[in-house]
């Protein structure tokens, strides 16, 4: 169906009075609906809201397109009826009554005015949602709550998700641990950056203020987003103040989350996993572990999915009665549940044990942390620190093997020789520890002070068929489609490998070319690979490359095919498919060689931490089997007549793994802090005790 002459002219003058297009369209809508109804009055509305806001007789959708040259088609029409957009971007129904002559008021007052003044309000209560939102990322409970209270009392419904924030917010936000230990509150500015780290979940990084990029610095400059906004015609959300006066009490956090809970239970919103969380930490507020660990469970029964922080308010509150048992408990339940522990979860465990746990229990403890966990944090190698100084408990170690002593801790005394006699029958408290900070390793792992050496501690053999599985299971999943090729390549290698070294050709040929006319450089991959077959003659090397790469012009070079030529003889060369990431390629194979895998790569391959399912594995995996490489000169004259392998000097990893170990020499813990120091806790007998500050630092 065309347009009537009188729609026609509607067109004209819009286009000649440069209406806006929401009128423009909304007048056209009219023109139809009258040829179709033949009951609409004949003059336009006033308004587009005033056009949706009439009442018309439910005749399907009315779906149409707009040609400038043909005119409106007639569209075709479908039983349901739509949902119409209004001007203030709500959806109402499409028609209720019976004809033109349906009610046209409500409650006294024009249906156009009174839903212009419904409109009015529902803008203002949707602002006020993410100012709840926003107040979370400002720390400001006072204003959030405040914001609550009038929404809630003008009967808006909110949801789970905007009651889990709150709920965050009104536990202390970060801050939740030290309001149930009880130790002073972190500034304002601090506090803030953490709540809005949390409530974005991401993890807060240094630097993370400052954006990345040009792009990123014009964004973050003052009024940007302001003008960006007012540009679009949207409306700008109020600013959320800061905080104001002393930070809420206990009591008043506990009172805030007692009332969004209670608005759940009555508005009949199901409690998630987040809400759980925000409970036990309610609980931990309160100093009812018990309550805490209760909500845990309660969680697990409503089958939502159980993370690492739910465990922590009871670990927390139970650390503060020093109730061993049920630390230990709960370590067992996170366990259950096929999670890792990290170093948190270890430090609540260590926490524990030094207030009122036994040497078993600490050995048992810092044996696992070897398997799973590299350097510390300082505070977590306090916590060591403190049993052995303070908890009678560690005289334990002392005593004979079958009374629960550790072996070679007595017979192996530090500072004592290879040929010294081991004591018999000794005496518990002839021995006692002492503790070492800024413990010197040399670069052979060897340390004076503890009288050994620490060792290579890598995964164990029952983690790489996990690990390697793990790996293949996500390259697949990332690849999609494509996940084939990588099947196909796993029949490759099943053909051809194991393979001990392998080569980030990528990462290696792109090194250094950050100037005018670098790219890719086959010759410096080239180097590479002499280098590896100089160095280790016995190992297999595999050159590993994206497919587009031996496409490239450059690689069609007399040289450069006759290198390539040399690698697939020896069948230790693999170009990766389109579409795939090689990264996935190289690091299945490596680990694939287990022990003897060795990758050379200058990647920090930060971005694999986050998407392996098994982290604890990566991490040890990454300080055993990288070695990374430079130029063995910068002088662009030596570089440039270098012989072959001559380009790059290697970095293997380092003869031992920083983390923590019991030295089988002399019976002494090696404990790795992250700030590059150890701690060393030592075995020695009352009379040879000596005083840190004597000690010599190499």
């Amino acid at each position: 169906m065309l347009l009537s002459r009188r729609a026609t002219a509607v067109v004209h003058l819009s286009f000649v009075q440069q209406q806006p297009f929401k009128v423009f369209f909304a007048r056209i809508r009219g023109r139809i609906a009258e040829r179709i109804l033949g009951s609409v009055p004949s003059s336009p509305p006033a308004s587009v809201a005033a056009f949706n806001h009439q009442r018309l007789p439910v005749v399907g959708n009315l779906n149409y397109e707009f040609n400038m040259e043909k005119g409106v088609e007639e569209s075709q029409i479908t039983p349901a009826a739509k949902r119409q957009r209004t001007d203030d971007g709500l959806a109402t129904n499409g028609a209720a009554g019976s004809g033109v002559g349906a009610k046209l008021q409500k409650n006294g007052a024009p249906l156009d005015q009174q839903n212009k003044k419904d409109s009015g309000r529902r803008k203002k209560l949707d602002m006020r949602i993410p100012m709840m939102r926003h107040s979370v990322k400002r720390n400001n409970l006072k204003f959030a709550m405040n914001l609550f209270r009038e929404v809630l009392e003008e009967d808006v419904k909110m949801d789970t998700s905007l009651l889990n924030s709150l709920m965050y917010l009104a536990c202390g936000a970060e801050q939740w641990e030290r309001y149930a230990r009880g130790l002073p509150l972190l500034t304002a500015a601090e506090a803030a950056a953490a709540a809005a780290a949390e409530a974005t979940g991401v993890e807060a990084m240094p630097g993370d203020v400052e954006a990345d990029g040009e792009e990123g610095q014009r964004q973050q400059r003052p009024g940007v987003q302001q003008q960006k906004k007012q540009r679009s015609g949207k409306s700008v959300m109020p600013e959320v103040p800061d905080p104001e006066g002393p930070p809420p009490t206990r009591e008043e956090l506990v009172a805030a989350v007692d009332e969004l809970w209670s608005y759940m239970g009555k508005a009949g919103l199901q409690p998630d996993q987040g809400t759980y969380l925000a409970l036990a930490r309610r609980e931990a507020l309160q100093g009812d572990p018990k309550g805490a660990l209760r909500w845990v469970k309660e969680c697990v029964k409503k089958g939502k999915p159980v993370q690492l922080r739910l465990f922590h308010p009871a670990q927390v509150g139970y650390c503060l009665r020093s109730d061993v048992s049920k630390v230990h408990e709960i370590d067992t339940m996170i366990a259950s549940h096929n999670l890792d522990n990290t170093e948190y979860e270890f430090a609540r465990l260590l926490e524990v044990i030094a207030a009122a746990g036994t040497y078993a229990q600490l050995r048992a403890v810092l044996m696992r942390m070897q398997t799973d966990l590299n350097e510390l944090a300082p505070s977590t190698a306090d916590y060591i620190a403190a049993f052995f100084k303070d908890n009678p408990a560690a005289q334990q170690a002392f005593a004979p093997v079958d009374q629960g002593g550790c072996p070679g801790v007595v017979q192996r005394p530090a500072g004592a020789s290879d040929a010294a006699e081991a004591p018999a029958g000794p005496r518990v408290g002839s021995w006692q520890w002492e503790v070492v900070r800024d413990a010197a390793v040399s670069e052979a792992g060897w340390c004076e002070v503890a009288n050994g050496s620490v060792k290579v501690v890598d995964l164990e053999d029952k983690d790489w068929e996990a690990f390697a599985t793990a790996i293949a299971q996500l390259a697949r999943s990332n690849m999609g489609q494509r996940a084939n090729n990588f099947d196909a390549y796993v029949e490759w290698y099943e053909r051809n490998g194991p393979y001990d070294i392998l080569v980030d050709a990528a990462n290696v040929a792109f090194y250094a070319q950050n100037y005018e006319g670098g790219g890719f450089n086959w010759r410096q991959v080239h180097h590479m690979y002499e280098l590896l077959r100089q160095k280790f003659p016995e190992k297999k090397i595999l050159v590993m490359v994206h497919r587009k790469r031996i496409l490239d012009e450059a690689a069609q070079a007399p040289r450069v095919s006759e290198f390539l030529g040399l690698l697939r003889r020896n069948k230790s060369f693999y170009a990766t498919p389109a579409g795939a990431n090689d990264d996935w390629f190289w690091l299945y194979t490596c680990v694939r060689a287990k022990h003897n895998g060795l990758l050379v790569s200058n990647d920090e391959l930060r971005d694999h931490i986050f998407s392996l399912l098994r982290p604890k594995h990566f991490l040890k995996w990454k300080e055993r089997h990288i070695a990374h490489y430079s130029l063995a000169s910068y002088n662009p004259n030596v570089t440039a007549s270098v012989q072959l392998g001559e380009l790059f000097k290697l970095e293997v990893p380092r003869p031992y793994t920083a983390c923590v170990q019991q030295l089988a020499e002399s019976g002494a813990w090696m404990v790795p802090i992250n700030n590059g120091t150890w701690l060393c806790v030592r075995p020695v007998q009352a009379s040879q005790q000596v005083t840190v500050a004597a000690l010599p630092k190499k």
